[in-house]
């Protein structure tokens, strides 16, 4: 698979999809502080644990469909046309 986000972003999307994973599950489990009704509470952590989870998911395979859809490539080797390996971070 063509990668299209270098490691910099990687590391960003890996860390932030992480927190935003961990954030929408401690709203699922009630210790939102934030919102007060059931309904609200499981839709935000719904949302936001869906949210983390694809972009983890993301920078684990370095490549992401939106960054594909835009044409943006952040890995300077793959701009260049270099064969190399993506490593992990």
């Amino acid at each position: 698979m063509k990668h299209n986000m270098g490691r910099q972003e990687k590391l960003t999307r890996l860390i932030g999809g992480l927190v935003l994973f961990i954030v929408g599950w401690l709203v699922l489990r009630g210790y939102a502080i934030f919102v007060s009704e059931i309904a609200a509470t499981t839709i935000a952590g719904l949302i936001l644990a869906f949210a983390g989870g694809i972009v983890f998911l993301t920078g684990i395979f370095s490549w992401c469909p939106l960054n594909a859809l835009m044409r943006h490539n952040s890995c300077a080797a793959c701009k260049v046309g270099e064969t190399h390996r993506h490593l992990p971070v």
